[in-house]
């Protein structure tokens, strides 16, 4: 379950200019390194421009140190980066850190409601251990990764570990550079642009949200449970028992239905409604035709390459059976708009999501089952079915709501 009044299971954040204002400390830090490699090297030349120093950050290290010093040997750039990186963490070890305005009230607050939150840094295990010395950060903070991190090699393989220790892919990425976007979107996850971070000037960063002031974020994460509303208002399904008894969440396969279904229940249930989530998954079992896909409308099964659905026992087991006076049912799943559902249903709502967005999806949840694997059965052979019944099974002719889904923080959060 998410936690109490709050639409995701876990925020994870970027550090350098997200959480910490790393130019107070890096700045003086690497040019005092800086002077000290230079010396040792008898090198002169000039320190490089706080511009510069800035552009290394949220980067790897060693990347950035390539980029501003092209001219020097490796083995010079680094001594330099060493000699920048021992003050730097002097300067975090002496209390030098400091968090960005509204970091540690939005932290503290997310604390509050009980929302997991982790830290995915390009940094190393000994810069994570002494950022975590802030009080705020050790307080509230679960996890951290770090490019020390046992296993890790990217920002983005961070953030697959955090989801794994936090169990769910219901998350969001708040960063300030395109690297935390592009490992956010490799795990399929939204990812919240802070606007006032580190970027260079011309990064261009798309992205689900975009905020300036940190404060901002808890409201705009919250635009996904505003959302909600809307379409519970748009159903006629409030916290009396009457209206609808039973409602379908459809999509194709990675469109969000199983959390989409999951938060609308929840705010019913914080309402004092009784609903009950029951899953189209369930009733998929493996088929022995692998040529089959009856689309017809008077057809009581539906059958895909490798699965097989019993339309006749969901609609006589599940839909058509009176439960508890008051409660909702939402059944939740692939191909709800077949006639033989979509009788039974009373509404529907289908999730419309651009197909590259479910590739992107659909690739960072990808786990090896034998010799072949979710993510190319997904695209050889289930979104291909789903396409072909959409085509016999129009969702925007069929449900009482059809809904751009592809922004999960809602369509205001944009």
């Amino acid at each position: 379950m998410p936690p109490p009044n709050f639409p995701f299971d876990a925020v994870l954040f970027d550090l350098d200019g997200t959480l910490l204002a790393t130019d107070r400390f890096w700045i003086p830090a690497a040019r005092v390194g800086a002077r000290r490699a230079f010396a040792e090297l008898g090198l002169v030349r000039e320190i490089p421009s706080a511009e510069q120093w800035m552009s290394m950050v949220g980067l790897p290290l060693s990347e950035g140190f390539d980029a501003v010093f092209p001219d020097l040997s490796q083995a010079q750039r680094t001594l330099v980066q060493e000699r920048c990186v021992e003050e730097e963490h002097f300067a975090l070890e002496s209390g030098a850190a400091a968090l960005l305005p509204g970091v540690a009230e939005v932290l503290e607050e997310l604390h509050d409601r009980g929302v997991p939150m982790g830290i995915a840094s390009n940094c190393s295990q000994r810069y994570l251990d002494s950022a975590m010395l802030k009080p705020e950060l050790k307080q509230f903070i679960h996890e951290g990764r770090c490019l020390d991190s046992p296993g890790i090699h990217n920002k983005a393989e961070m953030i697959e570990d955090l989801l794994l220790t936090f169990g769910t892919r219901s998350a969001v990425m708040v960063g300030d550079r395109r690297g935390d976007r592009d490992a956010a979107h490799a795990n399929g996850l939204p990812h919240v642009h802070l606007e006032n971070g580190f970027a260079p000037a011309g990064e261009s960063v798309e992205c689900e949200a975009r905020i300036v002031d940190f404060l901002e974020l808890i409201p705009r994460l919250e635009g996904r449970t505003r959302w909600i509303d809307g379409v519970l208002q748009e159903l006629g399904i409030g916290e009396g028992p009457g209206g609808p008894r039973t409602l379908g969440i459809t999509g194709r396969t990675c469109s969000g239905t199983s959390y989409f279904a999951r938060d609308l229940a929840r705010r019913l249930r914080e309402r004092g409604r009784q609903v009950r989530v029951v899953p189209m998954q369930e009733f998929a079992l493996a088929s022995e035709s692998g040529d089959r896909a009856p689309l017809e409308e008077s057809t009581a099964a539906l059958a895909i390459p490798g699965m097989f659905y019993e339309l006749d026992f969901v609609s006589r087991n599940v839909l058509e059976p009176v439960g508890e006076p008051g409660e909702l049912l939402i059944l939740e799943g692939p191909f709800l708009l077949h006639p033989r559902l979509r009788s039974a249903l009373d509404r529907v709502v289908s999730l419309d999501v651009p197909e590259e967005l479910l590739m992107r999806r659909g690739a960072s949840r990808e786990l090896p089952v034998g010799r072949a694997s979710t993510f190319a059965a997904m695209r050889s052979v289930r979104w291909p079915a789903e396409a072909r019944f959409d085509e016999a099974c129009p969702p925007a002719e069929r449900s009482d709501l059809h809904l751009d889904a592809s922004n999960c923080l809602g369509p205001e959060a944009g």
